[in-house]
């Protein structure tokens, strides 16, 4: 008899999915533009993002939308005196922190086309380079959390999105630096691969 219930209760679960359209799979690519407080050259500079995202509807208007990105955090930095005095050229460094990103984020569609999103991010630090090609020597840490908050527009199997993201903690390791907080705006498109 359980079984049956059972049964009957995933039965009513999956029609109710494919009559709301509960379920979505996509894809998603972008641009990224980073900037870290406290650091002296830092300014908004470009990157990227990709990856899959999904949503879950609870409602007509509500639903939750986790997401598994790979993003790229790119800052330059002043250069060290010495490399200052040994040619004298201001060339900042540029160190590219490669990130898998785990946003799960709270969406509510006010209107049909438009969904506003908000919610918790965490990042685990994949790779890290100085200049795009040397490992970088300079600590960071593992892993970042930030809060996400941005807006998506449904175009009919493609979506245009904007966020920005607020790191809730230092990305350095050291604890005798000031801390390293970074802030990103991020701007792309995306693609609805299947809805049930």
């Amino acid at each position: 008899m359980k079984k049956y219930i059972l049964l009957l209760g995933t039965i009513i679960v999956v029609g109710q999915l494919s009559a709301q359209e509960n379920f979505n799979l996509g894809i998603k690519v972008g641009q990224n533009f980073s900037s870290v407080s406290a650091v002296a050259s830092d300014r908004n500079t470009a990157s990227y993002h990709a990856g899959v995202t999904t949503h879950f509807g609870i409602t007509k208007k509500w639903g939750i939308s986790p997401e598994i990105i790979l993003s790229q955090t790119k800052l330059e930095t002043a250069p060290p005196i010495t490399s200052l005095l040994s040619s004298m050229i201001l060339q900042p460094e540029t160190y590219h922190l490669n990130y898998l990103a785990i946003p799960i984020l709270a969406e509510y569609k006010p209107f049909r086309i438009l969904s506003i999103q908000a919610g918790p991010q965490y990042s685990i630090l994949l790779d890290q380079k100085k200049d795009g090609i040397g490992n970088a020597t300079m600590a960071f840490k593992n892993g970042e959390f930030a809060f996400v908050g941005g807006a998506k527009i449904d175009l009919g199997g493609f979506f245009v999105y904007g966020r920005y993201v607020v790191g809730l903690q230092g990305i350095n390791e050291l604890q005798d630096q000031t801390k390293w907080k970074t802030t990103q705006w991020q701007l792309g498109l995306g693609m609805s691969l299947l809805k049930l």
